[in-house]
């Protein structure tokens, strides 16, 4: 499988979303967009992209096709050559892999997505599908840390019978602790890639961006060897 955290650097966009933007709906120039999507797919050796839709909830997508998908926050394929985009901008990011066939998903998980449990939808999926649990493994991409993801005690609480291990301090979520408990209830590995969207100014950060527009980075995931 290839696997790619995507900053935003070396695309082709300008201004606020200079310069590797994949986000089709925050006001940047289509065609830009779409050059620096077709760039990532060379980055998986994919001949298309699956893009996802989030909504912020645990709808997952078995799609078939490039293009925008459905709104959902996971998308499921066993299509060859077909490349699977999370986008983000201090949410969490997912990809499961199957390590004994072809398929592949992302997943896509704010404060929301912990809660509803986004990843086990997505896992789940895959089982349904065929997958072993033995088999398959989750990477996660870049996303706002646990330090700086700073929100009000009331959400927190929101966590305390849910997903206590999303729970960083009083004030603070750490959205990839909660998604990796959540991962092992269900026997499946993990590992981390990428680094904290705020604290680091290559990667996009909504957060950071205050208010001003900004562009999206994401995960991107496909089957080795298909271009």
């Amino acid at each position: 499988m290839h696997i790619a955290a995507l900053d935003r650097l070396d695309g082709v966009s300008q201004g606020n979303f200079s310069s590797f933007n994949v986000a089709n709906y925050v006001g940047d120039d289509p065609e830009q967009v779409a050059s620096n999507v077709e760039s990532a797919a060379s980055f998986v050796s994919a001949k298309g992209v699956a893009i996802m839709s989030a909504s912020h909830s645990n709808v997952v997508h078995v799609v078939s096709d490039p293009g925008v998908a459905l709104p959902g926050d996971g998308l499921v394929t066993d299509v060859p050559g077909l490349a699977l985009l999370a986008l983000s901008a201090d949410c969490l990011t997912g990809a499961v892999i199957d390590q004994a066939s072809n398929r592949i998903g992302v997943f896509h998980a704010g404060w929301k997505g912990i809660l509803s449990n986004v990843a086990a939808a997505t896992i789940r999926t895959m089982l349904d599908a065929g997958s072993g649990a033995e088999h398959l493994h989750v990477v996660f991409g870049s996303r706002i840390c646990g330090d700086c993801y700073e929100v009000p005690t009331e959400r927190v609480d929101q966590f305390r019978d849910v997903c206590p291990q999303a729970i960083r301090d009083r004030t603070h979520l750490d959205l990839a602790a909660g998604a990796r408990a959540q991962v092992e209830v269900l026997g499946v590995s993990h590992e981390s890639i990428g680094a904290c969207t705020f604290e680091n100014d290559n990667f996009f950060s909504y957060r950071r961006a205050n208010g001003q527009p900004t562009g999206r980075g994401g995960l991107i995931v496909a089957r080795a060897g298909e271009r």
